[in-house]
């Protein structure tokens, strides 16, 4: 019997106690898109049309300015980013830095990025609400964070706003 903060109560054996397990929602994830740093955002949109990749949303945003591209075969969607100097997300850009990030939609931010650490990678920005762009929705009020892999390539979680606890 399932009640309350998700404490499940069950009977393991008449002859026994009742014994008391905590069950925790279920975490989930999916990908979203793949992000690329580009120097020129107009010269990069006019390489990725001419593979077939149609745009599908635009934007400037406090650290710089994007676009996403999504091609109809495959629903591939890539998020070209070109970066503000001096914001969270900026670095000089060099040869290898283009691979920008993969972008994924996780049920909760905070217990992924947990989740995330403890399988080896580093946090590159803490958890935070914001305004998010998930293909091919338009804005909306959600969290996100930045997670490296083991190998320094950076993870976009987003993911609802977490909950206030009421007092």
């Amino acid at each position: 019997m399932r009640g309350a903060l998700g404490i499940t109560a069950r009977t393991a054996n008449p002859r026994t106690r009742s014994s008391l397990s905590v069950t925790r929602p279920r975490l989930t994830v999916r990908p979203v898109y793949t992000g690329l740093r580009v120097r020129n955002l107009d010269r990069s949109l006019r390489f990725y049309k001419a593979l077939g990749f149609r745009q599908t949303i635009r934007a400037k945003t406090s650290i710089g300015e994007f676009a996403q591209v999504e091609h109809p075969k495959g629903h591939f969607t890539i998020e070209l980013n070109r970066f503000r100097r001096g914001t969270l997300v900026w670095e000089r850009y060099r040869k290898g830095s283009e691979m920008d990030h993969f972008g994924f939609w996780v049920s909760d931010v905070d217990s992924w990025v947990r989740k995330l650490l403890d399988a080896g990678g580093k946090v590159k920005v803490q958890p935070y609400d914001t305004g998010i762009v998930i293909p091919p929705r338009p804005f909306f009020k959600g969290r996100a964070a930045y997670v490296a892999d083991p190998d320094g390539i950076w993870i976009e979680l987003m993911g609802p706003t977490r909950r206030r606890a009421r007092t």
